[in-house]
This record gives structure tokens, C-alpha cells and sequence, in this order.
């Protein structure tokens, strides 16, 4: 009776050391069955800094990139420092300019006061306004489908002799017609109204051919166009108005010059842009 008591005791006592170190072992020295029965599938965690939003379709269009000879930059800052001499030294004749595009009194008094031509704000500012324009068709040539094979800085210098001769031209034809007519006062009023709308759009002209080097070339070229075509309106209305307003101006002699100097440049200017734009 006491014999089996104890023999029960002793088994229990090797159950429960049995189970003790069990619990102890390492996870590798169970049997395969145990330690698959106790592996835990692991829990995903969704971080806080990461975004859960898919994205979509939308593509950003990259910024316009242009490639320009290293002048292109050089001139426009030579223009700019033009400008900057013009505004520092010659500030009253420089505002008598603006005035004077918009006021027919303010354009006969700068007239009066002296000759515009031989001023040195009057011939810098035309260096400007010759750099600006060429610098304008220069930077379109892109745009239309003309193939030239020269050098980028030679087309620019040609373009520039381009403008300067049709200038040339249009100052020869005034005189020739006024000789022939006797309108020499008269024809010098003209000239220097013409001349100062001339300086006039050099001046606004800087800023957005400066934006059409290194910004996006169709819509300053736009810009730049609407800009011109402002002045030139301006200029067409003017020299009608002056050649209205004086007896002795012929009106033959007006329109003779407006229809081969004013006139036609522009049909031929819209002929090209219909034609030959690839927008």
C-alpha cells in the first residue's frame, strides 16, 4: 500500500520535469511536427511616412530646353546694359521717347530740341533696337520650315545687316520723294517719327525676346509679334496722321511710300508666317 503510493509520487515527479524542460528547449531541438504546429505566420506592418495613393495617368511635360550659342546671352545682357547707360545718363530724353509715342506735342518738342539722330541716347538705342530685332528672327528661324547653311552667328549678322540696309532704304526713298515733292521739313518730322518708334520697340522688345531664348519659344514668339505689330500700328497711324495734317505733304507722296515701305513688307511678312509656320 505505502509501496504504490510512493511509486505513484515518483511518476508524477518525472511528468512534471518532462514538461519543465520541455518548455526550456530551444525551438531547433524540437521535432519538425512541433515546431511547425508552433510557427506564427508573420504580421504586416502599413508604415506612416509611405504614401497609399496609386499613381495615376497624369505626366508632368517637361520645361523647354534650349540649346543657344554662347553670344545669344551675351548680346541680350549687352542690350540690357544699353538700356540701363540710357536710363542712368539721358533719363529726361529717354522719358520724352515714351511720351512721345503715345503724344504727338511730346514728339514735336523732342524733335525741337534737338536732332534725335545725332544724339548718342538716339544711336544707342538704335544699336538696340537693330540687336533686338535680329536677335527676334534669329531665335524664330526654328519655327519655320527654311533650311540655312551658315554658322548661327553669321545668320544673326546677316539678319542684322538686313535690318539696318531696310532702314537705309526706307531713309533714301523719304529723300528721293521729298526732293521730288519739296516736303524736305515735313519728310525730316516723318523720319524722326518713324525713327522714334523705332527705339521705341527696341526697348520693349528686350525683355520678351530675352524670355524667348530661354523660355518657351512659341509663346514669346507670339508675345514678341503682338509687341511689333503694336508699334507698328502706332507708327503706320502716326505718319498717316502727319501726312494728313500738312498741306503741303502730297498725298501721292504719302501713299506712294506707305504702299512700297509700310505696306508691302507686311504682306510679304504675312505670306511667309502663312505659308511656311509649323505651329
Amino acid at each position: 500500500m505505502h509501496y504504490s503510493a510512493i511509486e505513484m509520487l515518483f511518476n508524477q515527479s518525472d511528468t512534471i520535469a518532462q514538461v519543465f524542460l520541455s518548455d526550456t528547449m530551444d525551438a531547433d531541438t524540437l521535432p519538425v511536427n512541433v515546431t511547425d504546429s508552433l510557427s506564427v505566420s508573420p504580421k504586416t506592418y502599413q508604415s506612416l511616412f509611405v504614401s497609399n495613393t496609386t499613381s495615376g495617368d497624369l505626366t508632368e511635360k517637361p520645361l523647354p530646353v534650349q540649346n543657344q550659342a554662347f553670344w545669344v546671352p551675351l548680346i541680350l545682357i549687352l542690350g540690357f546694359v544699353l538700356l540701363a547707360w540710357s536710363r542712368l545718363y539721358f533719363k529726361r530724353r529717354l522719358g520724352m521717347i515714351f511720351q512721345g509715342v503715345f503724344a504727338r506735342n511730346y514728339a514735336n518738342q523732342l524733335i525741337r530740341e534737338g536732332n534725335l539722330f545725332n544724339e548718342r541716347i538716339g544711336l544707342v538705342l538704335f544699336l538696340l533696337y537693330l540687336s533686338t530685332m535680329a536677335m527676334f528672327a534669329y531665335l524664330a528661324i526654328p519655327l519655320f520650315n527654311i533650311r540655312i547653311n551658315m554658322p548661327p552667328g553669321l545668320i544673326y549678322i546677316s539678319i542684322f545687316a538686313f535690318f539696318l540696309g531696310l532702314w537705309l532704304l526706307k531713309v533714301f526713298m523719304v529723300r528721293i520723294l521729298s526732293l521730288l515733292f519739296s516736303t524736305q521739313d515735313h519728310s525730316q518730322s516723318l523720319l524722326t517719327n518713324m525713327y522714334m518708334y523705332n527705339l521705341f520697340a527696341g526697348i520693349i522688345l528686350l525683355p520678351a525676346v530675352s524670355c524667348m531664348a530661354f523660355a518657351d519659344l512659341e509663346i514669346f514668339f507670339y508675345i514678341s509679334l503682338g509687341l511689333i505689330v503694336f508699334t507698328y500700328s502706332l507708327r503706320l497711324i502716326r505718319g498717316v496722321i502727319i501726312g494728313i495734317s500738312l498741306i503741303k505733304f502730297s498725298p501721292f507722296h504719302l501713299m506712294l511710300y506707305l504702299c512700297t515701305l509700310e505696306i508691302l513688307p507686311l504682306i510679304v511678312l504675312a505670306k511667309i508666317l502663312t505659308r511656311n509656320m509649323i505651329l
